[in-house]
């Protein structure tokens, strides 16, 4: 699993004084973008004018995070098909699971938006990560 670590600051709070679901999918967002740069997707995506969107996400919000918090954002590949793939990911507050989540994407050409097979180095790069 890739991990990447995030301290929590006043503007990822809301008026209750802890991250709301916005802030969550943000910061799951950036977590799964470091994930694929750090493995190399990045230029393979750019190379052929692609990029992948969320079709579904599933979040289980355990424990509420606040300010000062500093968490750390598990994400792995695990699995993938010929079209789509997901990808979970697992947000900790010191021990303690804050939230799990279960993200379905789709590769799609950056030009229209139509969505394409996962063929090529891009499948070569996400199989050679792919996790159970």
């Amino acid at each position: 699993m890739h991990e990447s670590t995030f301290k929590i600051r006043t503007f990822h709070t809301d008026a209750f004084g802890h991250v709301n679901n916005a802030r969550h999918l943000e910061i799951l967002e950036e977590a799964r973008w470091q994930y694929a740069e750090d493995i190399g997707l990045m230029p393979l995506l750019r190379q052929e004018e692609l990029g992948f969107i969320i079709m579904d996400m599933r979040v289980r919000f355990r424990e509420p995070v606040f300010e000062g918090d500093q968490v750390k954002v598990s994400t792995a590949l695990v699995t993938l098909g010929s079209a789509s793939g997901e990808v979970k990911q697992l947000m900790h507050k010191e021990e303690r699971a804050a939230l799990t989540s279960l993200f379905h994407f789709i590769l799609v050409r950056r030009e229209d938006g139509k969505s394409v097979p996962i063929e090529g180095a891009i499948r070569k790069c996400l199989l050679s990560v792919i996790e159970d």
